[in-house]
């Protein structure tokens, strides 16, 4: 049997079939990467200079050298589209900045780390009739946004044998509403004010529809894997009950899982952290195909259960602890950690190996490249 290539690597496991090894994901958006300060220290192991490049998307996280992702034997490779700054609300304060969506974010630092957190979400005392007149709802139709996109995909894909992972800007409902509106009062409304919920709903989904429809036109043909993100999960449970997920935001989400196999065939990825057990039915039954970064410290999530009951299904993309093993491990309890996941989620196919959500800065490098270095390895 020839060797696989990335992209076959990646394609045969969310196709439930067994690849040569599990495929293994680092750095691809907002989902996998890490924070500036624990990649300085995996760079300096690879004797990289820590050029800081920070990911397109609102949380603080480092772009990957490609020598390191070569190092490390990643199977995939972003494509973002083009950030834009123009039309956005100025900001004079220091250490905050308003996205383009009139959210006001700040910069605290804990610890020595630099962390980016909600300060002003602009619609919390917002009525429906309030919401046409918004001046900061964005354009999903500048063209600044896909510059160069299907160059840049085509080239990716003829010239690369990598996995080609979609990362759209607007990629999220349930998140982007809290954002404008306050996370208290959308849970709130999700029960009280469901008139105002859906508006708010269908404003940001037709953005979001709009958007993706243009961003697939480009790289549809050559993009593996297309990304979206909301969580829906806390520690101990779902956010919301399967019934309300069902009424009140899955609509949305099949809309939006639709639209992208109609301009490609690339799999539909949904992250969600927390505790989501309790809607994966739903969730299936909505049209996603891949579930990240299933936490596995949080309740029902445990991964031999998941891969029995939903491994027909799902792939499943992450499930290296975070929270415990990789920050307060060692590399024996990270290496027995990924022999766990991989022996649990890998038979048959349909896992990706990746930690659970961003690797923050209490994160030592060690750990980290132990992590991929013994997946490499690791058969089941």
């Amino acid at each position: 049997m020839l060797p696989l290539s990335h992209r076959q690597r990646l394609w045969m496991a969310l196709n439930h079939q067994e690849p040569d090894r599990v495929p293994l994901d680092f750095g691809t958006g907002g989902n996998t990467s890490p924070t500036p300060e624990v990649y300085a220290g995996i760079a300096a192991h690879f004797s990289v200079k820590p050029e800081i490049r920070l990911v397109p998307h609102i949380m603080r996280l480092a772009q990957v050298d490609e020598s390191i992702l070569q190092a490390l034997d990643i199977d995939t490779r972003p494509i973002y589209m083009r950030p834009i700054k123009k039309n956005v609300r100025p900001c004079n304060e220091p250490d905050a900045f308003y996205d383009e969506w009139g959210v006001k974010w700040k910069e605290v630092s804990v610890n020595g780390v630099i962390y980016r957190e909600i300060s002003e979400s602009p619609l919390i005392d917002a009525g429906v009739g309030d919401l046409e007149n918004y001046p900061w709802w964005p354009d999903p139709n500048d063209p600044d946004r896909y510059a160069g996109l299907r160059e840049h995909a085509g080239q990716m894909f003829a010239k690369t044998d990598y996995a080609l992972i979609g990362c759209p800007s607007f990629n999220s409902l349930w998140e982007r509403a809290y954002f404008l509106c306050g996370f208290q009062r959308m849970l709130e409304e999700l029960a009280l004010e469901q008139e105002f919920v859906h508006t708010v709903f269908r404003r940001i989904t037709d953005i979001i529809l709009a958007s993706l429809q243009r961003y697939l036109e480009l790289v549809g043909p050559y993009v593996q894997v297309v990304k979206m993100g909301d969580d829906l999960g806390a520690q101990n449970n779902a956010l919301i009950s399967p019934s309300t997920y069902r009424r009140m935001i899955k609509p949305y989400h099949q809309e939006a899982f639709a639209l992208i196999k109609r301009y490609s065939e690339a799999k539909v990825f949904l992250h969600s952290c927390g505790s989501v057990y309790k809607l994966l039915p739903d969730l299936i039954d909505a049209g996603v195909e891949i579930l990240n970064p299933v936490q596995v410290s949080a309740k029902d999530m445990d991964t031999q259960r998941l891969k029995q009951e939903f491994g027909d299904q799902l792939s499943f993309w992450g499930a290296i602890d975070t929270q415990h093993v990789l920050p307060h491990g060692t590399p024996e309890d990270v290496q027995a950690e990924v022999e766990h996941r991989i022996h649990d989620l890998a038979p048959g196919g349909g896992y990706i190996l990746a930690p659970v959500h961003n690797i923050q800065a209490d994160v030592p490098p060690v750990n980290v490249i132990t992590m991929y270095q013994y997946a490499r390895q690791v058969r089941w």
